[in-house]
């Protein structure tokens, strides 16, 4: 072990680069880049951008991969397509996580100008879920950063945000009765995070008693969790609808039980929370 610039540098027996510790491979991001202060401004408009810029990502490697004569992937370039694909979903659901906890902490930190707000009711209906719980130690990190968006912190110590009816609870816990997803989108997303779910803890399989819980997936068991090229593609499309529908009617509900009275400077932060653009304007659905 050398030390190069303040840094151990691992150095292997024959020549070579210097090995690096697995933090010093940590660049500087690039303007396709998503992170904290996207979904501050706007959750929903940042998780979209990001799954665009995933199937920009893939459609590269789609399109660049060697081919056969007859137009067909060789085998090098469907395989490593396949792993591709498959690596991306992960990403994706975190990204949308992501998505959710920073619209549920937004609502959270402008709650205080909802009409007829009641925190310890809205604690109440929290803790149909699961009891709250702030972490003491998680809680500290945030010493001396005043800025720090106290819904956030809340969020976080909240589980459950890979079942989409146990969000839908949380969504609905600051009164405005409107729920975030529907029927349908709650068993899409589901169908979503197994697949994640096997790729991530089951070795890319879907289990047996894991297929059983989805009546989508009941016949699957045993599958390797492996998919089209155009999977991703498809998987930003329809997140496009999921998520601007949904995002969209939550803020319309939110806004009617604001106070009057609200500083303009708030609502630019409501209007902001429940913005949804994206870089594919089209597949954005039309909403009233």
């Amino acid at each position: 072990m050398e030390r190069k610039g303040g840094a151990k540098v691992e150095v292997g027996r024959g020549r070579g680069r210097p090995r690096k510790a697995f933090q010093e491979y940590l660049t500087d991001a690039s303007g396709a880049s998503v992170g904290h202060d996207d979904y501050v401004r706007s959750p929903g408009s940042a998780f979209l951008r990001y799954t665009v810029e995933a199937k920009n990502a893939v459609e590269l490697c789609r399109l660049r991969f060697e081919k056969k004569n007859d137009g067909t992937y060789t085998k090098d370039s469907a395989d490593s397509l396949q792993y591709i694909v498959a690596g991306m979903l992960p990403a994706i659901m975190g990204h949308f996580e992501t998505y959710l906890r920073y619209l549920f902490g937004g609502m959270f930190d402008l709650s205080v100008y909802l009409q007829e707000f009641k925190i310890d009711q809205f604690l109440k209906d929290l803790s149909h879920r699961q009891q709250v719980s702030i972490d003491p130690l998680r809680l500290s990190a945030y010493r001396g950063r005043g800025a720090e968006s106290v819904g956030l912190v809340l969020a976080d110590s909240l589980h459950g945000w890979q079942w989409p009816e146990c969000v839908n609870e949380y969504f609905t816990a600051f009164g405005i009765r409107r729920q975030l997803f529907s029927g349908d989108d709650c068993g899409q997303l589901n169908v979503l995070w197994q697949f994640r779910h096997s790729i991530v803890h089951t070795g890319g399989t879907l289990a047996l008693p894991d297929a059983q819980r989805h009546s989508e997936l009941v016949d699957l068991g045993t599958r390797k969790v492996v998919f089209e090229d155009r999977f991703v593609l498809e998987v930003a499309r329809k997140m496009h609808r999921i998520v601007a529908m949904s995002t969209t009617a939550l803020g319309k509900a939110f806004r009617a039980k604001l106070e009057p009275s609200v500083p303009v400077e708030e609502l630019e932060s409501v209007n902001g929370l429940f913005l949804v653009e994206s870089p594919i304007p089209a597949w954005l659905p039309r909403t009233s």
